[in-house]
């Protein structure tokens, strides 16, 4: 399964493009109306901020079984795997990161890409519904190498200056 993440506007024009028959897609929005339009037939969709801490629409271990549930019914055929939120940095980075994880793939590409700020609370609770063990320590370091390769990226464009 290859995993793109989007923002659901950057999704819409994509798909538009594309022949829709081998793509799925994770859709999450707090506040978008038109996430239903996006033209993929197996979706789904789910509605939570993009927060840090367990509040009444964050993200929890319900949200987390409806997407463990979603993966694996399609997880063992060859699909596009579209994952998208408003911005296409944070929720959605999240759960593509822990995907990866659950996949044996390489989930730092997520996390060293400075595009990306995956939601900590997200990919925690998804990970636990996964079965992945993380600690403390493995989560702060997970958000050290993703806050560093944005610091690297602003001191780059600094040095161009």
């Amino acid at each position: 399964m290859d995993i793109i993440v989007s923002s659901i506007k950057k999704a819409k024009l994509d798909l538009e493009k594309v022949n829709i028959n081998n793509i799925k897609a994770i859709i999450i929005s707090s506040y978008n109306n038109d996430i239903e339009k996006i033209p993929v037939e197996n979706k789904l969709v789910l509605n939570f901020d993009d927060i840090t801490y367990a509040g009444l629409s964050s993200f929890s271990p319900s949200i987390a079984k409806k997407i463990h549930d979603f993966i694996d019914e399609i997880n063992d055929k060859k699909y596009n795997l579209y994952i998208c939120c408003d911005s296409g940095e944070s929720r959605s980075s999240a759960i593509a990161a822990c995907i990866l994880r659950k996949n044996g793939e390489d989930e730092n590409k997520i996390w060293k890409d400075y595009n990306y700020h995956p939601n900590i609370l997200v990919y925690d609770i998804l990970c636990k519904e996964f079965g992945l063990y993380n600690t403390k320590l493995r989560l702060k370091y997970k958000k050290y190498i993703n806050d560093s390769a944005l610091r690297k990226k602003i001191r780059k464009q600094r040095n161009s200056l």
